[in-house]
């Protein structure tokens, strides 16, 4: 594990392994042990893993000492590239962490190879009730009970109040407990209400990848229908057509890789392997 300072902030990440690098960006409470079942996988298959935290979150600093932002979080990975050496990387960024991939994509387009990413890179009202909602959980049940929440929603409807639900709760629960702290967390929601990133989308020139479980709860349930697999995949690709899709059936939404680690980390990998081989042709 390693940390770079900036401004006084600390910023924490890890790099574990050789070849090509992978910079993994999970959502806001999961942070890097949203690919805890992968990690394995991808090191394996010789790739080079960076794992990182954004200001506000996770074993990065908490302290406010400036207003939270995408952009603010976007510089904070290049701070951290910068820090590890690493002059080129791909992303894989999922949950409402994408738009960080996303905007880091556009605005650094030298310093891409290529991008994966779960397609939510624009807050509506349905977004911002989400968030908003999130956050009064917190403040009036705590953050293991917003950890019951999302997982009954991302987890296929197959899955609900199954042994294997209560499996992936017990271990989510807890990270959520020590990845976001309670007080900073309205002023994230606050930058997650307020996100739209409908011009960078066509400036991201790097081949990309849209993955996501093609089977939860949100594709079924009335009122959640702008956050089912169609709507999401058909949104992104408007704005960009020649993006791949990756749909992992048999599994929920963002929790993909982790009820189905073997094969959603195996869409990646093949990418990843496809565009490195377009490189060096």
């Amino acid at each position: 594990m390693a940390e770079v300072f900036d401004n006084g902030t600390k910023l924490w990440y890890e790099v574990t392994g050789d070849g090509d690098p992978l910079t993994l960006i999970g959502g806001f409470a999961l942070l890097h042990n949203q690919f805890d079942f992968c990690n394995e996988i991808l090191l394996d298959a010789g790739i080079q893993t960076i794992h990182w935290n954004y200001r506000g979150s996770g074993n990065s600093d908490w302290t406010m000492t400036e207003p939270f932002s995408i952009e603010r979080w976007v510089d904070d990975l290049k701070v951290v590239l910068d820090d590890a050496g690493i002059e080129k990387t791909s992303i894989w960024c999922t949950s409402t962490s994408t738009p960080i991939g996303m905007r880091f994509a556009a605005k650094y387009p030298d310093r891409m190879n290529a991008l994966v990413t779960y397609p939510f890179y624009r807050t509506n009202d349905y977004w911002r009730e989400v968030f908003t909602a999130a956050h009064w959980c917190v403040k009036a049940f705590g953050l293991t009970t917003l950890s019951r929440a999302f997982a009954s929603v991302v987890l296929t409807a197959e899955t609900q109040y199954s042994p294997e639900h209560f499996t992936y709760e017990k271990w989510a629960a807890p990270n959520y407990e020590r990845n976001v702290n309670p007080t900073t967390m309205g002023n994230i929601m606050d930058v997650l209400s307020n996100i739209d990133l409908t011009n960078d989308i066509p400036r991201i020139k790097c081949p990309t990848l849209l993955l996501m479980g093609q089977d939860s709860v949100m594709n079924e349930k009335a009122g959640m229908e702008l956050g089912s697999f169609d709507f999401l995949t058909s949104e992104f690709l408007r704005l960009k057509p020649d993006a791949e899709i990756a749909a992992v059936k048999g599994a929920g939404s963002t929790y993909c890789m982790i009820t189905m680690p073997k094969e959603t980390t195996q869409f990646v990998i093949d990418f990843l392997e496809k565009c490195r081989k377009e490189r060096r042709a």
